[in-house]
């Protein structure tokens, strides 16, 4: 699948890279060759004011030897357009000078191709006093060789330049396509990861509530005392699935942006300290010590998700330490930031385990057991609150000696 989205993508690059970088050429050409022409035509219209002012005196005053622009051809024309005088002498053969003379009465710039040779034309009326000057009509001719010779060579180097960007444009749609695809082939990997590891999590507890089941019908005389048990495992899983699925609907909540951040102000200290007298009797059945020194704080964030945080964080303290041990919750503000620390003296992380604690469904092998329950999703939805508030947490445990928890939220966020 990722390969034909792979060559679309690279082919749709390429071909919007060619376009644009040929576009560039052209408009490059086309610029130049307007720049050219028209500033061969202002010196056009330059020789034309002069000539304006002089042309009483062409046939004695316009030296061709003081005329510094060798391309500039001047035709003198008699009446019935027959030539008098070409300025520079020689500079066109008579034969060109044929291909001149209906143009004589053509107003404005003209412009004309002859053999290999393109020339752009003005036409002006000379002397009206016979006497003084024979010439009737003035043609100046303007060689645009030299523009030729120009944007030839520029086409050229658009040319080599055009062919370059094929190879440039491949090079580019497979940059792009590989770029584009990270998010996609993320987002894949992480669906079918989803499936795969909601698909392994969900088969263990309907085997056994299938088992449990296929049990009790074994058993049709028996009464509900007699399997309690039975059912008290059945319902177990039932409560291990739901908590699962709860968490599974959270984070493809989250993955897809649907689950909303709802701000407000709280008192967050009100919050930790409903969560530490919800987990003190449940640290009390593990004959665990549960201190707590919380500073007041107030800040902007959801308190239902900041709730959710610190019962996963605690719920975790909880069930990884051993009897008469102890947890230790500590909250205080500081630079505009709270800091929360969590430290029990559990089981603790194995040094190996500690970069994927974060990760979906990881557990440890010491804790990978139905004996703990545990979906392996807490920690990803811990992450993703501190996150969705701007926050930071970073994990520190030794194995054997326990875990500290340090939790990082500001108290206003964006």
């Amino acid at each position: 699948m990722f390969k034909k989205t792979k060559y679309r993508l690279v082919i749709l690059n390429a071909l919007v890279f060619f376009i644009l970088q040929n576009a560039f050429g052209a408009m490059i050409y086309f610029y130049t060759q307007y720049s050219l022409y028209h500033q061969a035509d202002q010196t056009i219209l330059e020789k034309k004011t002069h000539l304006l002012h002089e042309k009483e005196k062409l046939g004695a005053q316009l030296n061709p030897e003081r005329e510094e622009n060798q391309r500039l051809v001047y035709l003198l024309w008699e009446k019935g357009n027959k030539l008098y005088q070409v300025i520079p002498k020689n500079s066109i053969s008579h034969i060109e000078t044929n291909r001149f003379s209906p143009l004589i009465n053509k107003t404005g710039l003209q412009s004309i191709t002859i053999g290999n040779e393109s020339y752009h034309i003005l036409n002006i009326s000379g002397s009206k006093d016979k006497e003084y000057s024979p010439v009737k009509n003035i043609q100046i001719i303007y060689n645009l060789k030299r523009e030729k010779e120009m944007l030839y060579h520029l086409l050229i180097v658009i040319g080599f330049g055009s062919l370059l960007s094929v190879f440039i444009a491949i090079m580019a749609g497979v940059y792009l396509a590989n770029k584009s695809l990270i998010p996609i082939k993320l987002s894949w990997d992480k669906q079918q990861q989803f499936v795969a590891d909601a698909s392994h999590e969900l088969r263990t507890p309907l085997s056994v509530m299938r088992l449990n089941l296929e049990r009790l019908f074994r058993h049709p005389d028996n009464s509900i005392e007699q399997e309690s048990e039975t059912i008290h495992q059945a319902i177990k899983e039932i409560n291990y699935m739901s908590k699962m699925t709860a968490d599974l609907l959270s984070l493809a909540r989250s993955d897809s942006n649907q689950l909303q951040i709802i701000r407000s102000s709280i008192e967050l200290d009100e919050v930790l300290n409903q969560v530490i007298k919800n987990f003190n009797s449940l640290a009390m059945q593990k004959k665990i010590n549960l201190n707590a020194e919380i500073q007041p704080i107030k800040m902007v964030g959801d308190k239902e998700r900041l709730k959710q945080l610190f019962v996963i964080l605690l719920d975790n303290a909880i069930k990884y330490t051993k009897e008469n041990g102890s947890i230790s919750i500590r909250s205080s503000v500081k630079n505009s930031r709270v800091l929360i620390d969590i430290i029990d003296t559990g089981i603790g992380i194995p040094k190996t385990d500690l970069p994927y604690i974060f990760d979906r469904y990881y557990r440890g092998d010491k804790s990978r057991n139905r004996a703990l329950e545990g979906s392996g999703l807490g920690l990803s939805i811990a992450r993703w609150i501190i996150q969705s508030h701007s926050g930071t947490i970073r994990v520190v445990s030794k194995e054997g000696e326990g875990t500290h928890i340090f939790v990082n939220l500001p108290l206003k966020y964006k």
